[in-house]
């Protein structure tokens, strides 16, 4: 079996960074509204970008949070310059983010055993490189959005893997925290999935199922074959 991971949400913690720099750009416009419901709101337009930026010209992961932003400006009445004001946000995307609890035993474990994995995620290249290097994490593959010049959940993301690595699809499992992106995306080429559920908040009833549903990383170890 190979492994294929998501990296943020599956192997490091995005925390509340995100929100915090809503706060702070919604502090330099000069705007009371919530921090968090401006940023649901942005993210929301971020994925129909992302998504469209998969049959459109393809916009790096930052360009898109600029884009994003202005719009969601626009709807709710912010007069402001996106690009400049993008820059709270643009810096998480090199802040401090650390791995889960159980990350580093989960990919020793996996190395001991000798058994192959890559990470692909949504995300520009030199982002995760950063979280990777301040982590201590090293793989041997790594694919992102940028280098694919694609983005989860097109198919395409997951067939260049398997072309790039050599893999067939029915012998690796996706190992990821979204529905979208880590179970229903890699299905579709004929991948089995693993959902990372730690919050023990996954339902059947939402239609989407995943092979396994694992609480932690480590969890693994009994999937493995």
């Amino acid at each position: 079996m190979k492994i294929i991971f998501d990296c943020f949400g599956t192997l490091i913690d995005t925390g509340t960074g995100s929100v915090g720099a809503a706060a702070e750009i919604l502090r330099n416009v000069g705007s009371d509204l919530d921090p968090a419901a401006f940023y649901r709101e942005w993210k929301a337009l971020k994925r129909e970008m992302t998504e469209k930026a998969c049959f459109d010209a393809f916009q790096s992961e930052k360009k898109l949070f600029e884009i994003s932003l202005g719009e969601t400006f626009r709807k709710n009445g912010i007069r402001a310059d996106a690009a400049k004001e993008a820059a709270p946000m643009i810096r998480t995307l090199f802040s401090v983010r650390k791995v889960y609890p159980e990350t580093r035993e989960a990919l020793a474990m996996l190395d001991r055993k000798g058994t192959e994995w890559a990470i692909g995620s949504t995300t520009d290249t030199d982002s995760l490189l950063h979280f990777m290097k301040w982590n201590g994490l090293k793989a041997a593959r790594i694919f992102t959005s940028e280098d694919l010049r694609v983005y989860k959940p097109d198919p395409r993301f997951y067939r260049a893997i398997l072309e790039k690595t050599g893999w067939d699809a029915g012998e690796c499992l996706w190992v990821g925290d979204s529905l979208t992106d880590d179970v229903k995306g890699p299905q579709v080429v004929g991948m089995k999935t693993a959902l990372i559920d730690r919050k023990n908040s996954y339902s059947a009833a939402c239609g989407v199922k995943p092979d396994h549903v694992i609480a932690s990383l480590l969890d693994l170890e009994a999937l493995i074959v």
